[in-house]
């Protein structure tokens, strides 16, 4: 299903890359055995990211958390990923037991940035564009990614690329989250 709906993808034509989410935390995609679920079993996890990677012709990113509740298998998971083909891997800094209740590790991020030969993306509690900054200088990641500081802050990515934050007036911020929705609309619909 992997392969079949990445080259559906990829022949859409307007795609630079493939990514496999293996992070998400909620009950409803455990339950089903997706999301972090899939960190569960590592071997099934790196067939079928090699499957992915060698039949789709797009790079393929992983994301993963540090683990379930123990940050032990991220460091063995992200060895298997690079070895089946993933071409990044993008780590969240907490488990999936964790959620967002604890702040994320960026220290366990950096220790697998040392071991791996792949860009490493960074990702959790990058709420500012001086956050990210210094989380990409302190562990080596190659990136970082943001989701609720981009909900938080739509402009979190103008104040990265200036390197300077932006304050807006409340006309201003309420102009933003219209354009935003507008967006999301146009992408996902209602």
């Amino acid at each position: 299903e992997g392969v079949r709906a990445g080259i559906m993808i990829a022949e859409s034509g307007d795609v630079d890359f493939l990514d496999l989410n293996c992070g998400c935390p909620i009950h409803e995609t455990w339950k089903r055995g997706l999301g972090a679920a899939l960190l569960k079993k590592p071997a099934k996890l790196e067939r079928l990211v090699e499957g992915i990677a060698n039949g789709v012709p797009l790079p393929l990113t992983v994301k993963i958390r540090l683990g379930i509740d123990s940050v032990t298998p991220a460091r063995r998971i992200a060895e298997s990923l690079e070895n089946a083909g993933a071409a990044a891997i993008i780590i969240h800094g907490r488990t999936k037991e964790q959620r967002y209740t604890k702040s994320s590790d960026w220290d366990a991020i950096r220790e697998i940035v040392s071991e791996r030969n792949i860009p490493i993306i960074g990702n959790g509690d990058i709420l500012t564009y001086y956050e990210a900054r210094d989380r990409i200088e302190a562990s080596g990641v190659a990136a970082c990614m943001t989701g609720r500081g981009a909900l938080i802050k739509p402009w979190i990515f103008q104040e990265f690329r200036e390197n300077k934050a932006w304050e807006p007036t409340t006309e201003e911020r309420v102009g933003v989250y219209h354009r935003l929705r507008e967006l999301m609309r146009e992408c996902w619909g209602d």
